[in-house]
């Protein structure tokens, strides 16, 4: 087989080592492990956390080193086995960013174009390592599922951990797609100590979608759309990345949404359309008449109902899907 061209060569090994027990193949020839290896670093995937951990390991005694730039980094980690996973990424990715030809922003940051996470936080985890190992990170997409069945209404995204999360993501300037789900918001009413000041606005950003989400609130959402539009400011929740109006938000697709638990409320277009008119009023503001918030509004935001309670509470219908 090594006598194929290269271009075809590379075909076949992307799909043997898409099982991930065949990596014995970079073992067969020197020039299929050099090709393997690109493959490999190219979109960098880890199952475990001994499979970050070994990884870090051989990046440091510098028996392996990079045979490319990543673009892609993904942690597919099932159920409970992603206790301490924050941990080994931070220091996979401080030996990456270390790599003279890894691209990094200005501020020294590995530049990606995808970072995809489908793994659980857990409640009892150190959640300033969510903030310190992806602040080491500036990607375009980022993807953060739970590892569950999409039928599962599980949350992978514990509420202690939103805070971290969304403070490392309100410094990424490349962000223009984020998707989350199997979120459980902050919430008083479970925690009266959670103080959330509600979903940064990212200047690049221009797709939000957010699927099986608890405890997002129509005020959420309102006050969200309106300050990344330049509408609305909120002192409490606008940082530096925040302080222009350039804003380039084009849809945000709430799936499955609700503003208490699951046995509550679904989030609806209506409830977020009554909220904004509230909310203008309350603030005061000159800038936007409520008409013209709720034309924005329902330029912007999709609400859908896709998975049902098995039982209780308000159906899935399709008549209620995108109201």
């Amino acid at each position: 087989m090594d006598t194929l061209p290269t271009e075809i060569l590379t075909v076949i090994l992307a799909i043997v080592l898409q099982d991930t027990k065949s990596t014995n193949i970079l073992c067969t020839s020197s020039l299929f492990r050099s090709i393997a290896q690109r493959i490999l670093h190219q979109d960098l995937c880890f199952f475990s956390s001994s499979q970050l951990t070994k990884f870090a390991h051989v990046l440091s005694t510098g028996v392996l080193s990079l045979a490319c730039e990543p673009q892609s980094l993904m942690l597919d980690i099932a159920g409970g086995a992603s206790f301490k996973i924050f941990e080994g990424l931070h220091a996979v990715l401080t030996h990456i960013v270390s790599d003279p030809q890894c691209k990094r922003d200005e501020n020294g940051r590995l530049i990606l174009e995808t970072l995809r996470l489908r793994l659980n936080s857990l409640t009892h985890d150190d959640h300033r390592l969510i903030c310190t190992s992806l602040s080491k990170v500036n990607a375009r997409h980022f993807i953060w599922t739970g590892p569950d069945p999409p039928h599962h209404f599980s949350t992978a995204i514990v509420s202690p951990a939103v805070f971290p999360l969304f403070k490392a993501l309100a410094t990424y300037t490349r962000l223009t797609h984020l998707h989350l789900t199997n979120i459980a918001f902050p919430s008083s009413v479970i925690n009266p100590d959670a103080r959330w000041t509600g979903i940064p606005c990212l200047p690049s950003l221009h797709f939000l979608y957010l699927g099986q989400a608890t405890f997002l609130t129509a005020e959420h959402i309102t006050d969200f759309v309106l300050r990344c539009t330049g509408q609305l400011q909120n002192s409490a929740c606008t940082s530096k990345l925040e302080a222009h109006s350039g804003y380039v938000l084009e849809c945000i697709r709430l799936v499955d949404v609700y503003e208490e638990s699951i046995w509550g409320p679904r989030l609806k277009l209506p409830h977020i359309l009554l909220a904004s008119a509230t909310l203008l009023a309350e603030s005061g503001s000159s800038k936007l008449s409520s008409s013209t918030a709720s034309d924005l509004i329902e330029r912007l935001v999709r609400v859908d109902a896709k998975t049902e309670r098995i039982t209780g509470g308000d159906r899935a219908m399709p008549e209620v899907s995108s109201t």
